[in-house]
């Protein structure tokens, strides 16, 4: 799970934490906890963003509905943005960046993105075994390899796409701050 307060495209708090099967009552008082560290009231806040998934389908619902319930009950916007941009948010890296996920029974979920100052979209969601899924990605030896697929198939990825680079593993993982960064963008080109 993870929340963060953003002024702007700037993280100002955030907490990230692995909470299996404890999102929802999780998600309340880290919220909670976090407007005040930051001496913020609820209706300070301007607009939410949300992973939209792939991902867990619980954690997701959970994301979703608490965003959804917060956007009505103090009337403001909403943002969902896809869980593989976001895994390429927060890889770090600049130039080519592949986010893969692992979305069980032997599948990956993966995209391209390039990062040169925003994060744009070079090729659509994928889904498959991870050796289908690298055969669809361009040649190119400088893509950087980010993603929780990469505790299960990084020597598939090392194998199959050699001089590969790899983010670091703390790396690996959605951000909300990475989240809030692309939604800010999103709200100031007015989407």
């Amino acid at each position: 799970g993870s929340v963060a307060l953003l002024d702007g495209s700037r993280a100002l708090a955030e907490r990230t934490e692995n909470v299996p099967q404890r999102h929802l009552e999780w998600l309340a008082p880290v919220t909670a906890d976090l407007l005040a560290q930051a001496g913020w009231s609820p209706a300070q806040v301007e607009a939410v963003a949300v992973s939209t998934g792939p991902g867990s389908f619980t954690s997701l619902r959970i994301g979703m509905a608490a965003a959804l319930i917060w956007s009505r009950a103090h009337d403001r916007p909403i943002v969902g943005i896809p869980t593989l941009a976001v895994v390429a948010a927060s890889a770090g890296a600049a130039g080519a960046i592949a986010p893969l996920l692992d979305v069980r029974r032997g599948e990956v979920a993966a995209a391209l993105f390039r990062r040169d100052g925003g994060l744009t979209r070079l090729l659509a969601d994928a889904v498959g075994p991870v050796e289908d899924v690298l055969r669809q990605l361009p040649a190119d030896p400088s893509i950087t390899f980010t993603g929780d697929a990469l505790e299960r198939y990084q020597d598939a990825v090392v194998r199959l796409r050699p001089g590969a680079v790899l983010a670091p593993r703390d790396r690996w993982i959605p951000t909300a701050a990475a989240i809030g960064g692309l939604a800010w963008e999103r709200l100031r080109r007015g989407e």
